[in-house]
């Protein structure tokens, strides 16, 4: 990966936060006054609380899931096969897309779907988002002594261990 790369996510992420930042808050965003109990605030429509930020949301952590998986890369051997990156950095930015859409979809419908047990949302949160870094980890422990700790880098070091031990 270019040296690059890491600082175009930086600005990019930093913008979409700045925008996050600068978008004007709605009135009862925070809530507003319960009618029945003094110390609860109620929140009323999710969808007009949410709609404002909801794009810009999925942008920052579409750009968090993008940087990421690039990190993950650029500290691999230049070996690496990266179409194995890519493929799993677009499967996780499948499965957060589809998170978004379905907590989306759930503000504006009436009918919430299920997938299995749980809401849609919660079910690719729970098995969707916390299950594929295990892909990337998989591929950590399949591949560290080609693509993290080459043996070639193993030796050098032992040989320069030896040679600091002699001194």
């Amino acid at each position: 990966m270019k040296l690059w790369a890491p600082a175009i996510l930086l600005i990019a992420l930093w913008s979409v936060v700045l925008f996050i930042l600068l978008t004007p808050e709605i009135s009862d965003g925070h809530g507003f006054q319960h009618s029945r109990f003094d110390a609860m605030d109620q929140g009323g429509n999710g969808a007009d609380r949410h709609e404002p930020l909801f794009i810009t949301g999925w942008m920052f952590g579409s750009l968090l899931i993008a940087s990421f998986v690039s990190l993950l890369l650029w500290g691999t051997k230049k070996q690496t096969p990266w179409l194995l990156f890519l493929a799993g950095g677009l499967i996780y930015e499948g499965i957060f897309g589809m998170l978004c859409y379905s907590y989306w979809k759930s503000l504006t419908d009436a009918n919430v779907a299920f997938i299995g047990p749980f809401p849609a949302g919660v079910s690719w949160l729970l098995f969707g988002m916390w299950l594929i870094p295990a892909f990337f980890i998989s591929l950590y422990i399949l591949f560290y002594h080609r693509w993290i700790f080459p043996v070639e880098s193993a030796r050098k070091f032992v040989l320069l261990a030896e040679q600091r031990s002699k001194t």
